[in-house]
């Protein structure tokens, strides 16, 4: 209820924009047995998410230019959200949510 009295469009956290950007590279790989219906894809999301620091961003610039601190936290952010990603996955396949 609060968040839509303040919330603009350009508020957005990169974790949450890595761990789905790491979830559909597995995919495409097809190398880790991803399991792909919608409710699992939220679910290795979820997992991965609650598990990963937040890496908010809110104006245009750092989106299009970004300098080259946050360059190096996203370049980290990444490699730590393809392992919470492959353990989420794993946590799902051994317990499915559908």
């Amino acid at each position: 209820m609060y968040k839509e009295l303040y919330y603009h469009d350009d508020l957005e956290n990169l974790a949450e924009e890595i761990v789905f950007e790491q979830i559909h590279l597995l995919i495409e790989d097809d190398d880790s047995d991803v399991p792909t219906s919608q409710v699992s894809i939220q679910d290795i999301a979820a997992i991965a998410l609650n598990n990963m620091p937040a890496k908010y961003i809110c104006n245009i610039l750092e989106k299009t230019d970004p300098g080259d601190q946050l360059k190096e936290e996203v370049k980290d952010l990444r490699k730590y959200a393809k392992r919470q990603v492959l353990k989420a996955i794993k946590k799902v396949r051994e317990t499915p949510h559908d």
